[in-house]
């Protein structure tokens, strides 16, 4: 039996939903980050299909395939852009006190971190490049503590190494006869450029928050807009540009499949600045690393695949991290609003 005093913290706990009294034990901040993660599950799970798609896809008339990837940013960029305007510039209520070479430095940034992606993939295989970018957020954790001079507990190192490991240890996959595993110096290099450049964009737009204030879809907008502006300077030096045009002009159906990679793009990008203005860049990072694992997970158990001893392993790895940071929060949340309790 629950002794007075705690009835008494759980009755100033309460709250009167229709007439009734019952226990908050689930708040706003559970049920945002649950939405958050949810709309960039499946805005970005159908963004990886649709691009996929793109280059594999061989367009009529003549069976030639997408192969522009500098400028499928540029028009992902463009279509980010369009769909922050909006809300952005003109329902927007509050006056915009940043300064635009801060939305140009965090542009810079995030395209940098696109850009070396690509690049590492001309002299490493995909596998090795897409573990290497599972492990972001420990780039954004230690950008974080050097920018912002975040304290991170304990806790929060475990769990990141939790989920980090986890995912790395699911990605894996043994190496075969035939399969190109290689990862050159130049590769490693230009991956870990695309790490640091990841690990600085999300601290970045976090400062800007916390001294200006944008609202998500402002700093959506003005990101996108420089980013634009970079990305233009690299299509306008390779040649990529013209490239693009006459390639999506001469097969019209590709044009249909890169407005659904856009709209896709565009959509999930309203959820990854909420999360990153509203809870935090690592919560983000954290939704973004787990997509892939969630993304293979559900694939193998929908198609009703085995796991590997070392897969379940790095599934168990991946919920502890998970459900302890979320535990953790809860209680964190629980114990602020007995405090409150208590005061008021």
């Amino acid at each position: 039996h629950l002794r007075e005093e705690e009835f008494e913290k759980l009755e100033n706990m309460t709250a009167r939903v229709g007439g009734q009294s019952r226990i908050r034990l689930i708040g706003w901040s559970e049920i945002e980050i649950l939405l958050c993660a949810l709309g960039i599950y499946v805005c970005y799970i159908r963004y990886g299909i649709l691009h996929e798609k793109l280059f594999k896809t061989p367009y009529e008339p003549d069976g030639a395939h997408f192969r522009y990837p500098t400028g499928l940013i540029g028009i992902q960029c463009v279509m980010n852009a369009l769909f922050a305007a909006l809300p952005g510039l003109v329902l927007a209520k509050q006056p915009l006190t940043t300064p635009m070479w801060k939305f140009a430095g965090a542009a810079l940034t995030y395209m940098s971190a696109m850009l070396f992606s690509f690049m590492a993939l001309q002299h490493m295989s995909y596998p090795m490049q897409a573990l290497g970018k599972s492990s972001k957020m420990i780039p954004v954790m230690l950008m974080g503590i050097v920018i912002r001079g975040k304290k991170y507990k304990l806790r929060d190192y475990l769990c990141v190494g939790l989920i980090t490991g986890g995912v790395l240890l699911f990605s894996m996959k043994k190496a075969s006869a035939g399969t190109d595993s290689h990862s050159s110096p130049m590769g490693m290099t230009l991956l870990c450029l695309s790490l640091l450049m990841d690990g600085l964009t999300g601290p970045v737009q976090e400062k800007i928050v916390e001294q200006h204030n944008p609202t998500s879809h402002q700093l959506m907008f003005y990101q996108n807009l420089f980013s634009i502006f970079w990305i233009g300077i690299v299509l306008g030096i390779t040649g990529e540009f013209g490239r693009t045009r006459d390639f999506l002009l001469s097969h019209p159906t590709a044009v249909r499949d890169v407005l659904y990679f856009g709209l896709a793009s565009a959509i999930g990008q309203n959820f990854i600045f909420y999360t990153v203005r509203n809870i935090s860049a690592l919560a983000c990072t954290t939704i973004t690393t787990t997509r892939k694992f969630f993304t293979i997970l559900i694939s193998i158990l929908w198609f009703k695949h085995k796991l590997s001893l070392r897969q379940m392993f790095a599934v168990g790895m991946v919920f502890s991290g998970i459900i302890w940071e979320a535990v953790s929060k809860h209680r964190a949340r629980m114990a602020r609003s007995m405090e409150k309790a208590k005061t008021s």
